[in-house]
């Protein structure tokens, strides 16, 4: 009896959609699917505290990858 050759485990993704809220009205900034990601959002209160929440998933490899390109930004360190 021949072997059976092993079905592929689909490779997982995710859908990552941001929405910029103003008023009545919701605008689709982001909407990217991906095989990984990090997330992360933050609000600075009215005494100067940040508050913020984050997330990521994906391989290991891929996850370092996109911290060393959000470090490297040059938007954000100016």
């Amino acid at each position: 009896m021949p072997e059976s050759t092993p079905t592929p485990v689909p490779e997982t993704r995710y859908r990552i959609v941001c929405y910029e809220l103003e008023a009545d009205e919701q605008i689709t900034i982001f909407d990217e699917t991906a095989r990984g990601f990090i997330a992360v959002t933050g609000t600075i209160a009215q005494d100067g505290t940040m508050h913020g929440a984050g997330t990521h998933a994906g391989p290991l490899a891929l996850r370092k990858r996109l911290a060393r390109l959000i470090a490297d930004d040059e938007q954000l360190a100016s």
